[in-house]
């Protein structure tokens, strides 16, 4: 990864931000995304963590099985399908079906395409600021093109904060 891209994230505020190679393996992210997690450790893949991890599926990922899972179950089977050769990958994907809790839902998933994560909302549960909510923020870093940038705004509450408008080129 180009060091510009860690400094980038690295010096984010005001939200949570991380970089991931293809496989979803963290490498690089901000302080804020640290303070999401109990222990203050981040987990060294991304997706695992979200489909696998029992402190995510039960505590920090709200409503995991309807929102989280069923944008990440397509995420992951688009890239085993797109790297088929991957071992990282299709190990990953391997856990996840054999999982007793995540398996049922990448099964039933299986014919839905991957949304891009920008601008989908998801209720958390921060380990510092408590339940509310993020709004994501995802693009591709132009050198690095199989690395994921993301961002998430958090917005404590229990009501969920609108959808960002898509951006526009025209000046209004």
């Amino acid at each position: 990864m180009h060091t510009v891209w860690r400094t980038i994230v690295e010096g984010v505020t005001g939200s949570m931000a991380y970089i991931t190679d293809k496989r979803w393996n963290i490498v690089a992210y901000n302080a804020e995304f640290k303070t999401l997690f109990r222990d203050g450790q981040t987990p060294s893949n991304i997706m695992r963590w979200i489909l696998l991890d029992h402190e995510a599926r039960q505590r920090t990922l709200l409503n995991w099985a309807e929102d989280w899972a069923q944008g990440a179950c397509p995420a992951l089977r688009h890239a085993v399908t797109n790297s088929p050769a991957d071992p990282e990958l299709v190990n990953l994907a391997s856990d996840v079906r054999h999982d007793p809790v995540a398996g049922p839902i990448y099964l039933a998933t299986a014919t839905l395409h991957p949304l891009h994560p920008d601008g989908a909302v998801y209720q958390v549960n921060h380990a510092v600021q408590g339940p509310g909510w993020v709004i994501v923020s995802a693009a591709t870093p132009l050198p690095e093109i199989e690395a994921r940038f993301v961002m998430m705004q958090y917005r404590p509450g229990p009501t969920r904060p609108h959808r960002a408008a898509p951006l526009s080129s025209r000046a209004n």
